[in-house]
């Protein structure tokens, strides 16, 4: 994972100020008395009148250099400036700096009109997100974080979080980083909506640099859920193969979901998988991941080590295809359903499908029968071999007491979903 994850940013900046600019809401608006004693007279002294005019048209044509230009000469116009005069030309100037995209000039002036006492209040925190995306734009952290952080609160508006928090990112302040974008992710899945993709990552990815691992695993997990692409597949078999105190059934179920969501590509995982069912008694299976993984080029090591395994294999599938009628009627017989469970696993990993449904249902509806949680998974991959989506889904959300499969029978579901 990469530790340098950076936000694309694509600030319109027209968009922008068309509803922020106060000196283009004010250049058209009657006069109004003054927000602030200490601003005077709520215009412009001077005869300006003829630039104030040229500005106007200029902004209307979106000719940003000629509104700069008549910006400057208005400002040149006024050497003894009143505090009107001054919040005005720095808007002026700011507005067209901004739309030429030369933003640090523009923060210049849109800043020092912020801090004007003729700035209204009610368009301070709207010039205080422009300013911090500028800064962010113009790769000046420092500033964005300086902004971001005057305007942003918990709960708040979640852009500017991402903004705030990618900035933190970008100076290596993690900590910073996953405390605001964890907040902005926990806003947005309050309300019910889902944070895009990128702000996932930055929030797993300070994690990381923070060694939460409960975090990166819980992310994972997220990933997994909203954004099933192979790589999130794979992180979360690494993590599921991480998780203590597993047992040989429990690997071997996580493997099997890892073939299931096409992210088993790892020689050494592909060639215990298949021990692992050689040594449940399951041959077909073994010779199955064994051949897919040498037909999909997997074996770039292990490859003389898999060819053995497979040989093995296919002499023991040889003689268990051989005895499988016996073991169907053996099973039927039984008033348990342990043996018609085993019978469902065989019938599955050599493809029979359907045979498989049959034992699986037939064992599960008998009882007593050791796995129960596992016995569904695998009536779940039934039903979903056999393209039967809806059935697979009720298979898996029957899994609801060991820990491992119940967790594991919640992937699958989602790996139903996605196919």
């Amino acid at each position: 994972m990469s530790n340098r994850l950076n936000l694309a940013v694509a600030v319109a900046v027209f968009g922008l100020f068309g509803g922020n600019s106060v000196f283009a809401a004010k250049a058209a608006a009657p006069e109004q008395p003054p927000v602030n004693p200490a601003c005077g007279a709520n215009k412009m002294s001077g005869k300006v009148e003829k630039q104030i005019k040229a500005i106007q048209k200029a902004q209307q044509d979106k000719n940003w250099e000629e509104a700069l230009a008549k910006a400057l000469e208005a400002d040149a116009a006024l050497p003894d400036k009143t505090e009107y005069d001054r919040f005005s030309i720095h808007e002026m100037e700011g507005y067209a700096y901004a739309n030429l995209k030369k933003y640090p000039d523009a923060i210049r002036e849109l800043g020092a009109a912020y801090e004007s006492p003729c700035m209204p209040e009610d368009a301070k925190a709207a010039r205080l997100t422009l300013l911090m995306k500028m800064a962010y734009q113009s790769k000046d952290y420092d500033k964005a974080i300086e902004y971001g952080s005057k305007v942003y609160k918990s709960g708040g508006d979640p852009e500017i979080g991402v903004y705030l928090g990618n900035a933190y990112y970008v100076k290596d302040d993690y900590a910073n980083a996953r405390k605001v974008i964890g907040d902005v992710v926990a806003t947005m899945e309050a309300s019910g909506k889902v944070p895009d993709e990128q702000t996932y990552r930055i929030l797993q990815s300070a994690c990381l640099q923070l060694k939460d691992d409960k975090c990166v695993a819980d992310l994972v997990d997220t990933l997994v859920t909203h954004y099933p692409k192979p790589v999130y597949w794979d992180n979360l078999i690494d993590v599921l193969l991480r998780s203590p105190n597993l047992g040989d059934r429990d690997t071997l179920n996580i493997y099997r979901l890892s073939q299931g969501a096409h992210a088993l590509k790892d020689p050494g995982q592909v060639i215990e998988m298949a021990q692992l069912a050689t040594a449940q008694g399951l041959p077909g299976e073994a010779q199955a991941v064994l051949e897919k993984g040498l037909q999909d080029g997997v074996f770039t090591s292990y490859k003389d080590k898999a060819t053995r395994l497979l040989a093995e294999a296919k002499t023991a599938v040889t003689l268990d295809k051989t005895t499988l009628d016996k073991q169907d009627a053996s099973a039927r017989a039984k008033p348990t359903g342990e043996a018609d469970v085993k019978l469902g696993a065989a019938y599955l990993s050599y493809g029979q499908n359907d045979k498989a449904i049959e034992a699986l249902q037939r064992g599960i509806g008998k009882g007593s029968v050791k796995n129960p949680d596992e016995a569904n998974i695998l009536l779940g991959i039934a039903y979903l071999r056999s393209n039967n989506k809806a059935e697979a889904i009720k298979a898996f959300q029957l899994v609801n007491k060991d820990p491992m499969m119940k967790r594991l029978a919640k992937y699958w579901v989602l790996n139903a979903q996605g196919a």
